[in-house]
């Protein structure tokens, strides 16, 4: 009987990895088929008509695309939209091209120069080679492969054996970019050319190719980008900021025992993961919205299962007066630009007393994570 119900909850995952695979493409009633064409609409006389968009116009397909776009053929993933991740950088709606802006950012002084060592980035974990590159310019890749996502192939013992499909593009790509004279502001454009769509490695028919990859290909190298500018600067502003910090012992206006220093929650926070490590904790779990690392002391490291049952065994004692093992939520509340890191261990607050005994290891850790 186990056996019977083991059976049946591995088929049911089959099933169901199955029907995730194929999420991208329609299904359903298809009779939208039979529909009529009536052509383009008329607007009666005096009646202006709003001019659409350019986001919004159905691309015009060929007839082999025709052919082999309709019905469960369709895919129903969304084009991919340029995303404004990085600071300052905006997206002109009315543009058809594949286009991100970037104005004035706090602390860039000089933004195409900022901008383009991303470009160089990005481009370069391509694993393509570069062919033109005209710094702050223009860059051209030769034609290069890049996996795009895989999917379970149908079939009883196709899912058994996790047998998965490939798709790749192969592509040239193609970013230009314009900058004020003032260096204040920049606009880069993305184009890929030359694109063969791959499915296990074999190039595959026109009729089969998505029909909007160039848009995909062309909006994921810029979003690529602008991830890739947003972290540089949120890790930048973070180091400059952890800069001249100093730690020290108070309490909070509630009598608690705290470790303090004069910041913002996003440094202290990034902060907290190097001074716990540093001082002998591991982290077990976290929860940033509510300010909160559960940890564990542990000095030698995170015992394992076997290792915690060898109670017989001496385990590696750190610098803190605390049993290892010993469970401490770490709370830190930003009150008015001011910091407060509230140690508990088994619910309760920890006194004055233990947090003084703990300060010169943590003041070593806080250093060591705050130094250039």
């Amino acid at each position: 009987m186990k056996f019977n119900k083991v059976w049946i909850v591995a088929l049911g995952a089959l099933v169901i990895s199955g029907c995730a695979a194929q999420r991208d493409l329609a299904e359903g009633s298809f009779d939208y088929l039979e529909v009529e064409d009536h052509g383009a609409l008329n607007a009666p006389e005096n009646l202006d008509v709003p001019q659409q968009r350019a986001q919004y116009r159905l691309p015009t397909l060929s007839s082999e695309q025709r052919e082999g776009s309709i019905g469960q053929a369709v895919s129903v993933r969304s084009p991919r939209q340029v995303l404004t991740l990085a600071p300052g950088s905006r997206v002109d709606e009315g543009s058809n091209e594949t286009r991100l802006a970037f104005d004035a950012v706090e602390g860039i002084t000089d933004l195409p120069d900022w901008v383009w060592r991303a470009v160089v980035a990005v481009v370069g974990d391509l694993d393509a080679e570069i062919i033109e590159n005209n710094p702050q310019e223009r860059i051209v890749t030769a034609r290069f492969t890049k996996e795009q996502y895989s999917l379970g192939r149908e079939g009883f013992i196709n899912r058994l054996r996790r047998v998965r499909d490939v798709y790749a593009s192969e592509q040239v790509l193609t970013i230009e970019m314009q900058a004020a004279s003032h260096r204040r502001s920049a606009v880069i454009d993305a184009r890929a050319s030359e694109i063969t769509w791959l499915e296990n490695g074999n190039p595959v028919s026109a009729q089969d190719t998505p029909v909007m990859l160039q848009r995909e290909l062309e909006a994921g190298i810029l979003n690529d980008i602008s991830a890739y500018l947003a972290r540089n600067y949120a890790n930048e502003q973070i180091a400059d900021a952890r800069r001249g910090v100093e730690i020290r012992q108070s309490e909070t206006a509630d009598g608690f025992a705290a470790i303090v220093f004069d910041s913002t929650f996003n440094v202290a926070w990034s902060l907290m993961p190097g001074v716990l490590e540093n001082s002998g904790f591991v982290i077990d779990d976290f929860n940033q919205s509510e300010g909160v690392y559960y940890t564990s002391y542990e000095p030698a490291g995170k015992r394992s299962f076997f290792r915690r049952l060898a109670f017989w065994t001496d385990t590696e004692r750190g610098e803190l007066p605390l049993t290892v093992g010993t469970e401490v939520e770490f709370n830190v509340d930003d009150r008015d630009g001011v910091i407060y890191v509230i140690p508990y261990i088994d619910e309760e607050p920890a006194s004055a007393e233990q947090v003084a005994e703990w300060m010169p290891v943590f003041a070593r850790a806080f250093r060591e994570q705050t130094e250039d």
